[in-house]
């Protein structure tokens, strides 16, 4: 199963398709890229917490289908300009895999 989710970002129309539901190596990543966050917070620099944020994020993306953006986009190609655009997406992505995930966690364990 995957869920196709439809940008807000006014730069980037389109969708992105998201695992669903996430798999060990992708809620790990997810992980990483939040515990990374912490230390990058700290020396604060919102671009560093946002660029510590990709690999996870990139990791629960299936499929990219937005105007204006790469194709498969990866940590080196990921644009970081314009800025707005770009952090209003990113924060947008992490919010909807943030939802995945803690909707994960919701599972009573039996």
């Amino acid at each position: 199963m995957s869920k196709v989710i439809t940008s807000p970002v006014k730069r980037f129309p389109g969708t992105v398709t998201l695992s669903d539901p996430l798999t060990f190596p992708q809620a790990i990543a997810f992980e990483d890229g939040l515990a990374a966050v912490r230390s990058d917070r700290e020396a604060g620099s919102i671009t560093k917490v946002r660029f510590a944020l990709l690999p996870g994020v990139l990791a629960c993306v299936e499929a990219w289908r937005l105007g204006n953006f790469p194709e498969s986009p990866s940590v080196d190609s990921f644009p970081s300009t314009p800025r707005q655009s770009v952090a209003e997406l990113i924060d947008w992505l992490v919010g909807e895999v943030s939802a995945l995930y803690q909707e994960s966690e919701e599972v009573p364990l039996a």
